[in-house]
């Protein structure tokens, strides 16, 4: 179950920040960003739900406590990137310091939090994530 539910949260991880970058092109974003996030975020946990109660497993407490906490890391974190776009901040500026700043924090969380070594594939990772941001932010 935890395999399907990450592959889930993989796939659906983009979806939100491009509907983000629509409302934005449509002149939308001081809005509707709320409440789009609001039913985005909402239609995640339902589905979530059903997922729950069709495998038969309960959820604990410890799964409640965690997903809810990045839940709302998350709902922030894209809250923070509608409203750079809504105040017409360039999505060639938006979207690079957002990709930049969750590779720095995921690499530096690895390494100084979970002491991990990062080896050849891990470093072509590291620079092919740069390489891709820097491109991304090339008009």
């Amino acid at each position: 179950m935890w395999f399907r539910l990450m592959m889930i949260a993989f796939l659906f991880n983009g979806p939100c920040t491009f509907g983000l970058r629509i409302l934005a092109a449509k002149g939308l974003a001081t809005r509707y960003t709320t409440s789009y996030l609001v039913f985005w975020y909402l239609a995640g946990t339902v589905f979530l739900a059903m997922q729950y109660v069709r495998s038969g497993e309960r959820p604990r407490r410890s799964d409640i406590a965690i997903g809810s906490a990045l839940g709302v890391c998350s709902a922030g974190g894209q809250t923070a990137l509608g409203l750079a776009l809504a105040r017409g901040l360039p999505g060639s500026i938006v979207f690079p310091v957002t990709l930049a700043g969750g590779l720095f924090i995921v690499v530096a969380a690895g390494v100084l939090v979970f002491r991990e070594r990062i080896g050849n594939a891990g470093r072509l990772g590291i620079l092919l994530g740069v390489l891709s941001i820097v491109l991304l932010s090339l008009d």
